[in-house]
């Protein structure tokens, strides 16, 4: 995995992660940052040939 990959998944991994923290204290507004975030972060992959995992998205729109 090529260091772009590395850190494209990281900060997918990161932006899950807050995501839930912000769902756990029911801030919505933070979950809809959160969430776009992590629409960007995967349409950035798609602009590049990466292949993330579907389950990224579907965290991110889970309780919204």
């Amino acid at each position: 995995m090529n260091e772009f990959m590395m850190t494209l998944h990281l900060r997918v991994y990161d932006a899950v992660m807050a995501l839930r923290r912000a769902r756990l204290r029911g801030d919505a507004e933070l979950c809809e940052a959160q969430a776009g975030e992590i629409e960007d972060l995967v349409e950035i992959a798609a602009r590049h040939g990466i292949d993330i995992d579907g389950g990224y998205d579907a965290l991110a729109h889970a309780g919204v």
